[in-house]
């Protein structure tokens, strides 16, 4: 079976990990692997993890972004998450993970542009 992953170097130092189908623990420890070694072999300067095509996250997929998050951190590149799906948008948001790569809702907003909880609603007008 082959590896949810696909990596491509998009020539001006950008690294782009496109996942796809059910990222778990049946196949992070190997799609951990296979971008670890891209990584080190590209030594990018941007790292962009495209979730658009993942259909399921476990513990197992949050782990492997943080591992990507950390090795692109170690280089002094910026690691970011684009689209995901509504499902593992709600994933992120609930581990804290969508904030820290600034991931966009579905519906394009960012996560920390509106009200949640422990973050107040803008005052209204008066």
């Amino acid at each position: 079976m082959d590896e949810p992953v696909r990596i491509a170097d998009e020539g001006d130092g950008t690294l782009t990990v496109a996942l796809f189908g059910d990222i778990d623990f049946a196949n992070a420890p190997a799609v951990r692997e296979t971008v670890r070694s891209a990584v080190s072999e590209a030594v990018p300067t941007e790292v962009r993890i495209d979730l658009a095509a993942v259909t399921f996250l476990d513990s197992s997929g949050i782990a492997l972004l943080v591992t990507v998050y950390r090795l692109a951190s170690k280089l002094g590149a910026p690691c970011s998450v684009v689209n995901p799906t509504r499902s593992v948008y709600e994933h992120l948001r609930l581990t804290g993970l969508a904030e820290l790569f600034g991931v966009a809702r579905p519906d394009g907003s960012r996560s920390g542009d509106a009200p949640g909880p422990g973050r107040p609603a803008p005052p209204v007008g008066r």
